[in-house]
C-alpha cells in the first residue's frame, strides 16, 4: 500500500475510479482536472493500481483579525490591518475503489494530505461531508465544525399569491407562509444583472471583508461559470445560482435584499422551475469541518463562511 501525489500516467485511472463512485459526467471530470491539476491528487496504490483518491486545492482562508499559530500568505494584509490570510486546503472528491472500502484506507490517505500541508506551513485542511453520517466521521479524524449556513426553500405556485417558504435545519424542516411577490406583476422586466466570474470575485471580497471567510480565487468563480453556475447582482445584493432537474439552487447570497424577492426574480427568470433552495449565512447547519494544522494556534475563529464548495 503506497500513498503518494499522482502523476499524469494515473490520469486514466483516476478518471475510472471517479466515475465509477460519483458517476459525474466524463467532460466534468475531465475539466476539473485540466482546471485544478492532477498534481493536486493525492492517491493510493495496491499492486500497481490506484484504489483511492482525494485532491487537494489549496487557497486561503480570510479572516477579518489576526489569530497567532497559523501561517500567513502575506506580511502586507497584516501589517495594514486587513486581518490574516492564511493558506488552507480543501479536500474534494475522496473516493475510494468499492473493492477496498472500509479498510482504513481513505482514513491513511487523508492523514498523508493533512501531514503534507502542516510541513507546507499551511494552516490546515478542510473538506465537505457529503452525507450527514460522514460529519461524525470527520470528527473522529480530527475535524472540527467550523463552516455553518441555513437553507430556505420557496416553491413556485404560480396560481396563487402566496408562496410557500421552508426553512431546513439540522432539525427539521418547518414551513412558514411568508408574502411574494410572484404574481404581482407578471409583465415586468426582468431586473436581474448578470456579472463575470472575475466581478463576482470583486464583490464578494467586498461584502465578505468582516467576516471569516474561503478566499477563492477567480479561477476557481471561471469554473463554477463553465461549469453552469450563473453570478448576479440585484440593488445592493450579490448571489449565484444553478439548476439541477426541478430546482434553482443559490450557493451563496451576500446582501440586504428579502430572500422571497430573491427567489421572485429566480421564478420570473426561469419560470418552468418549482424550487428556489436559498443556501445563506446562518449558525444552524453545518457545512464544512477544518481540521488545523497548528494545535497550538490561538484565537482562530470558532466558525466561518464557504459559500461555495463543489458539492
Amino acid at each position: 500500500m503506497h500513498f503518494r501525489k499522482a502523476t499524469f500516467r494515473e490520469i486514466p485511472e483516476i478518471k475510472k475510479l471517479w466515475k465509477e463512485v460519483f458517476g459525474d459526467a466524463n467532460d466534468y471530470i475531465s475539466r476539473f482536472i485540466t482546471h485544478f491539476g492532477i498534481e493536486n491528487c493525492y492517491i493510493c496504490e495496491i499492486n500497481n493500481a490506484v484504489v483511492a483518491m482525494a485532491f487537494a486545492i489549496p487557497t486561503n482562508l480570510k479572516s477579518p483579525s489576526n489569530f497567532e499559530g497559523v501561517p500567513v500568505v502575506t506580511e502586507q494584509s497584516r501589517s495594514e490591518g486587513r486581518g490574516s490570510l492564511s493558506k488552507i486546503i480543501y479536500i474534494y472528491a475522496c473516493a475510494t475503489h468499492p473493492d477496498f472500502q472500509s479498510q482504513g484506507i481513505m482514513k491513511m490517505l487523508i492523514e498523508t494530505v493533512y501531514n503534507e500541508a502542516c510541513k507546507e506551513n499551511y494552516a490546515g485542511i478542510f473538506l465537505q461531508a457529503a452525507h450527514q453520517p460522514l460529519i461524525r466521521y470527520y470528527q473522529e479524524l480530527g475535524f472540527e465544525a467550523f463552516f455553518f449556513r441555513d437553507h430556505s426553500f420557496y416553491y413556485n405556485h404560480k396560481e396563487h399569491e402566496e408562496a410557500t417558504k421552508y426553512t431546513k435545519s439540522d432539525k427539521g424542516i418547518n414551513p412558514i407562509a411568508v408574502s411574494s411577490e410572484l404574481c404581482e406583476n407578471p409583465l415586468r422586466p426582468l431586473r436581474l444583472n448578470i456579472i463575470s466570474p472575475e466581478n463576482y470575485y470583486q464583490k464578494r471580497r467586498q461584502k465578505l471583508k468582516n467576516h471569516c471567510f474561503v478566499n477563492w480565487n477567480e479561477d476557481f468563480f471561471r469554473f463554477l461559470n463553465e461549469s453552469g453556475t450563473q453570478f448576479c447582482e440585484y440593488k445592493n445584493t450579490i448571489f449565484s445560482f444553478k439548476t439541477h432537474i426541478n430546482t434553482i439552487i443559490v450557493d451563496e447570497l451576500l446582501g440586504e435584499t428579502p430572500h422571497e424577492q430573491i427567489a421572485d426574480l429566480l421564478f420570473e427568470k426561469l419560470p418552468d422551475f418549482e424550487v428556489v433552495h436559498i443556501r445563506s449565512m446562518g449558525n444552524e447547519f453545518c457545512c464544512g469541518q477544518i481540521k488545523w494544522c497548528c494545535l497550538q494556534t490561538k484565537n482562530h475563529p470558532k466558525c466561518g463562511w464557504l459559500g461555495f464548495a463543489m458539492e
